[in-house]
């Protein structure tokens, strides 16, 4: 998808809109990160499932609150061997996974469950949501041990930890003791004077007096810091040195034991980092799906039906605009790959245009749309806008250029599943070069198939939208007695600008006003003439149009025709094969007998060449019978199908002898046993057709055989050297058995000579009733020499 677009179309305010409704950290950033879809499958499952989150909130409790910290980053530590967690980001896991249980116990009850659902159907969308919410593992152990150390801030629970308890109650006496023993020293009413201050100072952990500067060869002791003055020593006397490192160890033993909880604690943690990590994707793909629906609940949203080609907007308002939006409705796509949308100014065609492909990438986004029931949008593989001004100064680009820039990129890149938005098509430049270029650019585009939306004050453009075959209007309402546009769109109408009347209303002089319309109107007779050679235009090409596709459909037919000509053709000689193996068949079994009966008139001698001929009779008959069998398959294979329904008793007329019958019964495979006035055959479905009712006492039976037909007919009847006489009647021979064995097309060689052949069959295939059209060969396949005949189906 052209992030230019979307930039544009101002996408990324609504997902950051959708992204601050999330309720956890991760479900944030899938959102920001998801892209807006060009697979249709995945955005009918992302939309069905916020759509039935949306259908679940409208019934169920509202939402809980929900406390889901940042975890990313404890999970990454966790993934690493022996690392230790932090108190707040064991609390941190510790939230995540209770507010992860919340959510799930929500979403399943939310959502409606269909009971004893039948097997083999497809998942419902609450189904897929419900098995996204048991991807949640129960981790509620997990979080108790964690909240019996720490609480939800992260801090060490210490009166529940003994080993702590006992470690700090040393430390808050030992602490206690170096401070009586440093305040004695001050004490000292010899030495009251040498101290800046009474109260003992903390330096590094450890317990100083502050002495005063002049004072410091009279305690002895280690000196830790002078103040910034340089007046005051802080100095940590020798008596108390010991009491300081008394309390430093017991810190020590206390940070030790702190480790060693946190770290026993991660441990246990890092032994669900599995679930943990399914527990955070699983919280990702529902708080987007909840956001979405949230969102749409806010919108009024509406899940827009699927479109095979083309969209429908049902009053549909721009998200953005809030309550100062006014609902569109307007549909493109077809046949009409091109709409223009004209009216005046401010009247609302830029923001059509942004509200169409607004709702476009939503809805690709798997979000519902603002608008009513009714709305139908495709899954587009591209948006394209060119939309306001881009003027570059530091790529050197004036206003008509980046447009240019851009309509060259969407001609290169929009397909027929594209949509194409262009804001003021061919402004910014000499009006007729730009009109030319603009017409130039939509004839590109519907060649390409792309659904294209453009607004543009050219009356140019309009005429083209009323004249160029796959174009349409469109316009802006304005009403004239306020001289204020309506915001509604008129489809199938030009609209027009109203500069004027909106001029008189601001008290434009009324006589710049007079001569603006006499410009007005000489310019409007020359569109007139435009017009009309326009119209011309588009009635020859109309015309071209219409003989192209009459060529398409003769060539079709033919093609068609020769499809089943050369199915005939197989299928006659699969029936030659196995008229040949039959007669073997009855070849070898009558050598059998034979056989057998010079063995029986002979005796026991020559018993060896008895054993010898029955083998080799046996295996002949078993490589005939493979033969038929796979013969039988082939056959099965090329039989037809039209879907005619049959069953027994129905009755039938055979395609390839126009023979009325009756199905009998069913036999193997797709054929059945059809009874005629003279026969039994095997047919499928696709070799007979319903036969129609008939008359009392007008039935009439014509039959005939393959011996009265003159055997089998040829593709090629070559009648030269014969006399007239002979040649029509191997001709009447030859039209027989072609309908009698489904040939429908055949070629006469008569030769060119003296043309009395030729002239003979002609004549005699004019008034032919079973023929249906004939005529000379092409110059390659023989010319005047040789006659095409086609029979009646």
């Amino acid at each position: 998808m052209d992030e230019r677009t979307l930039r544009l179309l101002e996408f990324d305010r609504i997902r950051g809109e959708v992204a601050d409704l999330c309720v956890s950290p991760q479900g944030a950033s899938l959102v920001a990160g998801q892209p807006v879809e060009t697979d249709g499958d995945r955005v009918a499952e992302r939309l069905a499932m916020a759509a039935a989150l949306h259908r679940a909130m409208e019934t169920a409790a509202g939402l809980p609150s929900f406390d889901f910290p940042g975890v990313e980053g404890a999970l990454a530590s966790l993934a690493k061997q022996g690392a230790s967690l932090d108190g707040e980001e064991l609390a941190a896991v510790g939230r995540s996974i209770l507010s992860s249980l919340k959510l799930r116990r929500y979403v399943l009850k939310a959502l409606p469950m269909e009971r004893d659902a039948p097997a083999g159907r497809a998942a419902s969308p609450e189904e897929r949501l419900a098995d996204i919410a048991r991807c949640i593992p129960d981790l509620s152990a997990l979080s108790r041990s964690i909240f019996k150390t720490v609480d939800h801030d992260g801090q060490l629970r210490e009166k529940d930890l003994p080993t702590l308890a006992v470690i700090r109650d040393r430390i808050r006496r030992q602490r206690e003791d170096t401070e009586r023993a440093a305040r004695a020293l001050m004490d000292v009413e010899t030495a009251r004077t040498w101290w800046q201050t009474n109260l003992p100072a903390q330096r590094d952990g450890r317990l100083v007096l502050p002495l005063k500067a002049q004072y410091r060869g009279r305690v002895q002791g280690i000196v830790h810091e002078l103040s910034a003055s340089g007046s005051t020593v802080f100095i940590e006397p020798l008596s108390v040195v010991e009491m300081n490192n008394a309390v430093v160890q017991e810190e020590a033993l206390y940070r030790q034991e702190v480790h060693r909880i946190l770290r026993f604690l991660s441990a246990e943690a890092a032994a669900r980092l599995g679930d943990l990590a399914a527990m955070s994707d699983a919280v990702a793909v529902l708080d987007s799906l909840l956001a979405r629906a949230r969102w749409a609940a806010a919108h009024a949203g509406v899940t827009a039906a699927r479109a095979a080609d083309g969209f429908r907007l049902v009053l549909a308002r721009h998200p953005l605009l809030g309550a100062d939006a006014v609902p569109i409705t307007m549909a493109a796509g077809g046949d009409d790959r091109v709409l223009i949308i004209t009216g005046p100014n401010t009247g609302g065609k830029t923001v059509s245009l942004k509200t169409v492909g607004l709702l476009a990438a939503l809805n690709q986004f798997g979000m519902e749309v603002p608008a009513a029931p009714g709305t139908e949008l495709p899954v587009f593989d591209g948006i394209w806008a060119d939309i306001g001004d881009e003027q570059s100064i530091s790529q050197n680009l004036s206003t008509f250029s980046a447009h240019v820039q851009n309509l060259a990129r969407f001609a290169e890149g929009a397909g027929p599943r594209s949509l194409v938005l262009l804001d003021e098509l061919g402004a910014g430049t000499d009006p007729q070069e730009g009109v030319a270029l603009a017409m130039a650019l939509l004839d590109h585009f519907l060649t390409t198939g792309a659904l294209v939306l453009c607004t543009t004050h050219h009356g140019i453009l309009k005429n083209y939208g009323a004249t160029r075959a796959g174009a349409q209007n469109a316009s802006m309402g304005f009403d004239g007695e306020s001289l204020a546009p309506t915001f509604r769109i008129l489809m199938g109408v030009p609209g027009e600008s109203h500069a004027l009347e909106i001029a008189r209303r601001r008290r434009m002089p009324e006589g710049i006003l007079r001569d603006a319309e006499a410009y007005l109107t000489d310019e409007r007779t020359d569109v007139s003439e435009l017009v009309k050679q326009l119209s011309e235009r588009h009635r020859k090409l109309a015309e071209q149009e219409q003989e192209h596709r009459t060529r398409e459909t003769d060539l079709s037919e033919k093609r068609r025709t020769t499809d089943l000509l050369q199915l005939s053709l197989r299928q006659k000689e699969l029936e030659l094969r196995r008229h040949g193996l039959r007669e073997l068949r009855e070849f070898v079994e009558t050598a059998r007998r034979e056989w057998e009966a010079l063995k029986n008139s002979a005796g026991v001698s020559g018993a060896e060449a008895a054993r010898s001929f029955s083998g080799f009779a046996d295996r002949m008959r078993e490589r005939i019978e493979r033969e038929e069998e796979r013969i039988a398959a082939e056959r099965e294979r090329l039989l037809p199908d039209d879907g005619l329904e049959v069953r027994p008793g129905m009755e039938v007329l055979v395609r390839s002898t126009g023979r009325r019958g009756r199905v009998v019964r069913k036999d193997r495979g797709r054929r059945w046993i059809i009874e005629t006035e003279t026969v039994r055959v095997a047919l499928g479905p696709g070799e007979m057709r319903p036969a129609p009712e008939a008359e009392a006492g007008s039935r009439v039976s014509v039959s005939f055989t393959p011996s009265e037909a003159g055997g089998l007919p040829s593709i090629q009847l070559d009648v030269r050297g014969m006399r007239l006489e002979e040649a029509l009647r191997a001709l009447e021979r030859q039209i027989d058995s072609a309908l009698v064995h489904g040939l429908r097309e055949f070629g006469i060689v008569h030769g060119k000579g003296e043309g009395i052949l030729q002239k003979g069959i002609h004549d005699y295939l004019r008034d032919a009733p079973t023929v249906s059209e004939y005529g000379f060969a092409v110059p390659e396949d023989g010319g005047t020499g040789k006659t095409r005949v086609t029979l009646k189906g």
